[in-house]
């Protein structure tokens, strides 16, 4: 047979199993002209259901039984007369007529009707969403190669920037044999060798405190014995040697709670459910009666209660410190505010503390919940008589409760502690 296609479709769309085509044609003719139109309807299935026409057009036996679609008659009436293939490739299906009449008394038309491949049926628009699918899964997993590393990388920096000095990355990300890997493992080393610092530096502390406290106690002792046997004649100094070694006494003692706070020997006590607003109407009635001796008051203006589980007697440490610190800074019949109430509902209890004094410079404003800061320009505690202590152990009291402490200085002067604790709202 000679084999000339018209309307040739696209190659890459489908292959016509012409061959096989040619074996049905031939297949139909010799049943037709051997038992007629009824010897037709048990074509083989790979066949396509094939129609077989005169060369006129007509239908001789359809085994479906349905007529000729235009697109069906338009390719019969240009195959009559032809010896060759005539093909009208669509979207949907791929329509064949070829002839079907070499060895046969007369001229036959085969009509098949050939469906497109699984593949075919995938093109174009869904052969896009297959690579749209393959690009997104393939950014996936980049993004799980090479951005949850980052992700893990950059919380383990947050947490350990918080305090938590023993964050670390995460062992998948240690492991990697590549620069992010790398990345990680001299963080962890860097964060290793800090806590170690860290921790050499608070058991010098304890240990330093805790040795003083002996040469203090014996201090003492001798001072008492000095005073009773000295008489009136020196009775000025003594009391001068008194009041330092008193001092000296305080500044040991707030060293070694630090130092216990810090390492978390302090937290070694159960916790407890404990109403906030009696705590700090507590600490700011005791600090109302050393105001006074100063001509300075402490005054609540805003008052809601809530609650909190944990340490009482750290939070209430932290609220004397800072209350005493707002005393000392405050204007000459001047004032400290109070006001605690919850902050989004339930979920926090915001303590807040206000004095009218100087303030302190812009950009200290967590340099001074460090030991021993002292701050130019009425900043100094030192310059107040204090021991550059107090702030420091009421951060460390309000990181105990689960809890954040911050300053602001005021555009006006004055200093704002914020105290943050988790909370919760009903009586216990």
């Amino acid at each position: 047979m000679l084999h000339e296609i018209s309307h040739r479709p696209d190659s890459k769309l489908l292959r016509l199993p012409l061959r096989q085509l040619e074996v049905c044609a031939k297949n139909a003719v010799e049943s037709y002209e051997a038992g007629g139109p009824r010897a037709l309807k048990d074509q083989k299935p790979d066949c396509y259901h094939g129609i077989l026409l005169s060369s006129q057009g007509v239908a001789l036996a359809d085994p479906r039984g349905r007529k000729l679609s235009p697109i069906e008659l338009d390719l019969v009436k240009a195959a009559q007369g032809e010896a060759k293939v005539i093909i009208r490739a669509l979207w949907v299906n791929t329509y064949v007529a070829l002839p079907a009449n070499q060895d046969s008394r007369s001229s036959y038309i085969y009509l098949a009707i050939v469906p497109p491949p699984t593949t075919f049926l995938l093109s174009p628009f869904t052969r896009l969403g297959y690579l749209v699918f393959l690009a997104g899964l393939f950014s996936s997993l980049l993004a799980a190669y090479l951005v949850r590393p980052i992700t893990r990388l950059s919380h383990a920096a947050e947490q350990f920037g918080k305090g938590d000095l023993r964050a670390r990355v995460h062992p998948s990300l240690a492991k990697r044999k590549d620069e992010l890997g790398k990345l990680g493992r001299t963080f962890d080393q860097m964060a290793a060798n800090t806590e170690s610092l860290v921790d050499r530096y608070r058991d010098f502390l304890a240990h330093a405190s805790h040795e003083l406290g002996s040469p203090l106690t014996r201090l003492n002792i001798a001072l008492a014995i000095a005073k009773r046997n000295a008489g009136s004649q020196l009775e000025q100094e003594l009391s001068r040697i008194g009041c330092e070694a008193d001092r000296l006494s305080d500044l040991v003692r707030e060293l070694l709670l630090l130092a216990r706070l810090e390492s978390g020997n302090e937290l070694s006590r159960d916790r407890a459910d404990f109403d906030v607003a009696a705590l700090v109407d507590e600490a700011c009635a005791d600090a109302s009666l050393e105001a006074q001796q100063l001509s300075k008051s402490v005054i609540i203006a805003r008052q809601e209660q809530f609650h909190l589980h944990g340490h009482r007697d750290l939070l209430r440490r932290a609220i004397d410190n800072v209350l005493r610190n707002g005393l000392r800074f405050a204007q000459t019949d001047g004032c400290v505010q109070v006001s605690y109430f919850c902050k989004d509902g339930p979920s926090a209890g915001i303590i807040l503390i206000q004095d009218d004094g100087p303030g302190i410079p812009a950009g200290q404003e967590e340099v001074i919940f460090e030991p021993f800061v002292t701050l130019p320009d009425g900043g100094s505690e030192a310059k107040a008589g204090g021991s550059g202590l107090g702030l420091a152990i009421a951060r460390q009291a309000v990181l105990a409760n689960d809890g954040r402490i911050s300053a602001k200085s005021g555009t006006d002067g004055g200093l704002t502690v914020t105290i943050e604790l988790p909370a919760a709202i009903g009586i216990v």
